[in-house]
């Protein structure tokens, strides 16, 4: 939502998966939209502790909570914006399980 910094993001997600003895070294998303033609390394917002960037409406975060483990795995991208209430997810992909063997 607006006015949460990129880092308190990153803590919220971190705070959840460690309760299950997961962590995640690499950031859990980034900015979209600034650069022609886009590029995933605009590092205008990162999604990770230390970036201090506050979120506002009209940013567009892509968010890659991505976790891969020995045998398993699990990939969750989505494309979001932050609006002047809250957020709206721009990824339309139906929500279901979709299993690569």
């Amino acid at each position: 939502r607006p006015g949460t910094s990129a880092e308190a993001v990153e803590a919220a997600w971190r705070k959840v998966i460690q309760r299950y003895g997961l962590k995640k070294e690499s950031r859990i998303g980034y900015s979209i939209g600034v650069a022609y033609p886009p590029d995933w390394g605009e590092h205008t917002i990162s999604l990770r502790p230390g970036d201090k960037t506050v979120l506002e409406p009209g940013n567009v975060v892509h968010s890659i909570l991505g976790m891969w483990m020995d045998g398993w795995g699990i990939e969750i991208s989505e494309t979001i914006l932050v609006t002047e209430t809250g957020h709206e997810t721009l990824t339309k992909f139906p929500r279901e399980i979709h299993v690569k063997s």
